[in-house]
């Protein structure tokens, strides 16, 4: 749950690399923002993968990492799904993991489906395919993305210009897809809103679970415990007008 802003494509040379990361980490550096380039970056062991070259952006405490990672043809990499393909132990663990989280998601959406009709949020997800193989860390790779919800629409807005002026100068062709519509509209207010919007949601979800919580007497199954979380978001829904 947040704004995110997802990232993919390529350079439009990948004999840009170079002026890029050194162009990136410039601008870092003027706006007061960390950033480690790639040889920082697998030293310090956060990529486990080579063949790799990029830099690193962090532009604050609260928003996830801005990578900027590229594959020899230039491609913009997401490292963690890329080091999947190569090593087959933290593959199987993945799929594992995605396994039971999408046996997890499909009983909830059951749950969800099956119970009374009320207004306001609900907990509702789609069914999810069984774990996934090869060709699901091949997409996976392809696509970068940060959250920036927690740092601010400042934040949020100096991350959309970082991202378009490397697709004005390196990458015409990347494609940025903003959750809370900035990137391609510009409208600063609506920003606001969003962000605003998805705070109260979290907040509201929070307390709804924490009373679920309180309100079971005994062990519940996992279907009780989400319609009684359902019940409490229906209770709540006018705290987000």
């Amino acid at each position: 749950m947040g704004i995110s802003i997802a990232y993919s494509g390529k350079l439009r040379d990948p004999a840009l690399v170079p002026e890029l990361v050194g162009d990136l980490a410039a601008k870092a550096e003027s706006a007061g923002w960390l950033s480690k380039t790639m040889k920082e970056l697998v030293a310090e062991k956060r990529v486990t993968c080579s063949g790799l070259e990029g830099i690193t952006l962090y532009p604050h405490r609260e928003c996830e990492p801005l990578h900027f990672h590229f594959d020899e043809e230039g491609t913009f990499i997401n490292h963690y799904y890329h080091a999947l393909l190569s090593n087959t132990e933290m593959a199987d663990m993945m799929r594992q993991a995605l396994a039971e989280s999408a046996a997890l998601t499909r009983n909830l959406a059951r749950s969800s489906q099956n119970a009374p009709g009320s207004g306001g949020p609900r907990i509702a997800v789609p069914a999810l395919p069984e774990a996934p193989g090869v060709e699901f860390f091949k997409q996976g790779s392809r696509y970068n993305w940060t959250k920036t919800q927690f740092a601010g629409p400042k934040v949020h807005v100096a991350v959309c210009t970082i991202l378009r002026y490397v697709k004005e100068r390196y990458a015409p062709d990347l494609e940025v897809k903003d959750d809370s519509g900035y990137f391609a509209g510009g409208d600063y207010e609506k920003l606001e809103a969003e962000l605003a919007y998805v705070e109260r949601l979290a907040a509201i979800t929070t307390d709804a679970v924490q009373a679920a919580a309180k309100a079971g007497k005994g062990p519940m199954t996992l279907d009780a415990f989400v319609n009684r979380i359902n019940e409490e978001l229906a209770e709540a829904k006018n705290k987000l007008h």
